[in-house]
């Protein structure tokens, strides 16, 4: 097995996770690729499920045979870690050594305290001595305790003020290195995600080269669309540019990648659903699931020659008595098997056995029997452990070989102890005590079809050694690794649940961030269909849990700028720009920065946009457009016996351009509406100049009843005058109720 190296080429961020592909070359020797490839340096909270990987270039024949994922632990050199862990580490050590003295400077002083001058024992018949002036010995005593207690004092002061200055150090460094980019960790042991890729066999010439493809989905990343419109200061074109806003917390920085945007959630399920056939007639079995036959009928013949010739085995040796350790630190269980020096793996950066393992190798390591079961109605491990059981469920459940490597020293042979001193979950030392024992093989003729059968990456073919399975496919024995044999004798300083627990747990702490004003979250915003968005160039984003805005493309879309006046409500002047979307796929809903010129104007909500639609957008108002609105209200009675009332409206609204352009306004007005119901009541138009239309509301806009529109076209300096009357005839019984009467 060969360790290749791999780069992050591309991901396809989605609405609660992401989708990455890394690319990895694999080194030909001798004409033939290596059965086996080792991908290192893989986020920590990758999902195990997701993980695909796929041959994109080589020889007619070669692919990919397994994907087995793995755990790595790596020791960075002192060279590798950052300035900020660096940083941290002086502060911690400086702040340890103040501590140190000041924690001595204290004894000192209670020494000093505590030195006082001591007499003589004398007898109880022997008379006191008259009371004499003290003795110049004791005087003295006092004041070099005195003299020193006060430098100590002195100097007390000065470490505490250190410590002090020390602490807040050692606290801005720790949260500058929290702050950072969680790619960039600063443990001495870093917990990493590792894949073991089996490749199939194939010739290969000699210029041949070989390249991997490896897909992952990793939760804590969310993305919100946003848009950038520019446009000059006369309204007279511009452009759109769609942009996202990125969070990330994955744990690994995406520097230079080839960026996706969809608008699916990377957890729906897309697979095509299993129809079922519906016949009449008589009741068949159902049909055997595919991938699965039974067991060739005699196979106990095929070996009987292999056991007549075999010599009968002598009976294995009792192991050791072990002896028993205590330990406070999580040690994996030993399997009933004996690790020499040559059964030991090559492990990177750790302590190694055999061939190029550099350093010693350890002395042969005896491991003992797993402890006794407990007794029915036991608890199995005390309360204080329980939190962490659905933990080590979901890591039971996935069923992952956990590769450790980690630099530590052997130690003998252990027996676990009371649940109560392990710092660990007692679930997964039942799990690998249960993988190392060997499971009972079913009878010939009694093999149930069962999921376990159905994994073929677990399945393993008894050899001829063992009659029970020998012949036929079983879920294998021994589910550890071999770089989890060595460590069977050690301590293990890395808590790799914790550590997953706590990768899972900033993943779904993103979900709960505050997305940038008036974004939208495009699940929000695209409840009925899905998108792909591709950037156009390459971008960075750090895994630092912080928002980065990046370029997407330019959006084809028309813009028209308008000037919209309804004087009735407001004597002012707004500008308007219509935007009609151009694209073939939806614009989704999300800010939009304004800026005219070089001048930063507003930011603007904008709605989902279909393609084809057309939105359009405030840019605030006008001050060169000059606007005044006058009305004139006349009542008057009329009809033969005086029972009908005319109401009569005059409406004059003044126009004046006072910008350096020509521009086309338009200005709303609104006549009175009369309910179908209402027979007897006559609305009669007069007196329009310029002629006026109905006004039909773009796409989003509600529809205003009696709503009246003029569109005029201004030149610099023109004013221009608009006028309308219209006249409401009602029954003198009859009022006007919701409205003024004098508009």
């Amino acid at each position: 097995m060969i360790v290749v190296p791999s780069t992050l080429d591309a991901v396809t961020v989605h609405t609660e996770g992401a989708l990455c592909t890394r690319l990895a070359s694999v080194p030909c020797e001798r004409g033939s690729a290596p059965r086996q490839v080792r991908i290192e340096g893989l986020p920590l909270s990758l999902r195990l499920g997701s993980l695909r990987a796929a041959v994109l270039q080589g020889p007619p024949g070669l692919c990919v045979r397994e994907v087995r994922p793995v755990l790595d632990v790596r020791l960075p050199p002192e060279e590798d870690l950052p300035a900020t862990q660096r940083a941290l580490e002086e502060a911690q050590d400086k702040l340890a050594t103040v501590s140190a003295e000041l924690e001595r400077l204290q004894r000192d002083v209670l020494t000093l305290r505590n030195l006082k001058p001591s007499f003589p024992p004398r007898p109880k018949d022997e008379p006191r001595p008259p009371r004499a002036p003290a003795h110049a010995s004791v005087l003295a005593l006092a004041d070099f305790v005195d003299r020193e207690l006060a430098s100590l004092h002195t100097r007390q002061l000065e470490l505490e003020r250190q410590q002090r200055d020390a602490a807040a150090e050692v606290e801005l460094r720790r949260r500058r290195l929290e702050e950072g980019s969680s790619a960039a960790r600063g443990q001495r042991a870093q917990l990493h995600r590792a894949v073991v890729l089996t490749l199939s066999e194939a010739a290969l010439e000699a210029d041949t080269h070989v390249q991997l493809a490896l897909e992952y989905a990793v939760p804590g990343a969310r993305w919100v669309p946003g848009y950038d419109l520019r446009m000059p200061r006369t309204l007279d074109g511009g452009s759109l540019r769609m942009r996202a806003s990125i969070l990330q917390r994955t744990g690994e920085d995406w520097s230079q990648v080839r960026m996706s945007l969809s608008t699916a959630r990377l957890e729906r399920r897309a697979e095509v659903p299993e129809l079922k056939a519906l016949r009449i007639g008589r009741r068949q079995p159902p049909p055997a699931r595919s991938g699965w036959r039974e067991p060739p009928p005699g196979l106990d013949e095929l070996f009987a020659s292999y056991d007549a010739a075999r010599p009968p085995s002598p009976p294995p040796p009792a192991p050791p008595a072990p002896e028993r350790t205590r330990v406070r630190e999580f040690a994996m269980p030993p399997a009933p098997q004996r690790i020499t020096q040559s059964s030991l793996p090559v492990v990177g950066g750790a302590f190694r056995g055999g061939p190029g393992g550099g350093g010693p190798p350890p002395p042969a390591m005896s491991a003992p029997p797993p402890p006794p079961a407990p007794a029915p109605g036991a608890a199995p491990f005390s309360a204080k452990k329980k939190s962490m059981a659905p933990l080590m469920r979901r890591q039971e459940e996935s069923d992952e070989e956990a590769e450790l490597e980690l630099s530590a020293e052997p130690a003998p042979s252990m027996d676990l102890m009371e649940a109560e001193e392990v710092d660990t979950v007692p679930l997964a030392l039942e799990r690998t005590r249960s993988a190392s024992r060997p499971s009972p093989a079913p009878a010939p003729g009694e093999l149930e079809l069962g999921v376990d059968l159905l994994d073929y990456a677990s399945l393993v073919l008894g050899s001829a050694e063992e009659p029970e399975t020998r012949g036929r496919l079983h879920p294998q024995r021994e589910a550890l690794p071999r770089e989890q044999l060595v460590v069977l004798g050690v301590h293990l300083h890395v808590d790799v649940f914790a550590l997953i627990a706590s990768s899972e747990q900033e993943a779904e702490a993103l979900q709960q961030e505050e997305p940038p004003a008036w974004c939208v979250p495009p699940d929000q915003s695209t409840p009925h269909f899905d998108h792909r968005f591709d950037v156009e160039a390459r971008v960075e984003v750090p895994s630092d849990g912080r928002w980065h805005t990046v370029p997407v493309f330019s959006a084809p879309v028309g813009l028209s700028a308008e000037y919209v006046c309804v004087p009735s409500v407001e004597p002012r002047v707004f500008r308007t720009v219509k935007v009609e979307n151009r694209t073939p796929h939806a614009l989704l809903a999300g800010p939009v920065d304004v800026t005219l010129g070089d001048e930063f104007l507003m930011t603007s909500p904008l709605p989902t946009l279909v393609p084809g639609a057309t939105q359009r957008l405030g840019l605030g108002v006008e001050e060169s457009l000059k606007v005044s609105r006058h009305t004139r209200f006349d009542e008057l009675s009329g009809g033969m016996f005086n029972n009908v009332s005319t109401l009569s409206h005059h409406v004059r609204v003044e126009l004046a351009n006072r910008t350096s352009q020509r521009v086309t306004v338009e200005v709303l007005e609104r006549v009175p509406a009369v309910p179908p119901s209402e027979k007897d009541i006559k609305v009669e138009e007069s007196e329009v100049k310029p002629p006026w239309s109905r006004r039909v509301p773009p796409p989003g806009e509600p529809p205003v009843e009696g709503e009246r529109a003029w569109r005029l076209t201004l030149q610099p300096g023109e004013t221009q005058t608009l006028s309308a009357a219209w006249t409401v005839r009602i029954p003198s019984n009859k009022v006007l109720v919701g409205g003024n009467r004098r508009t």
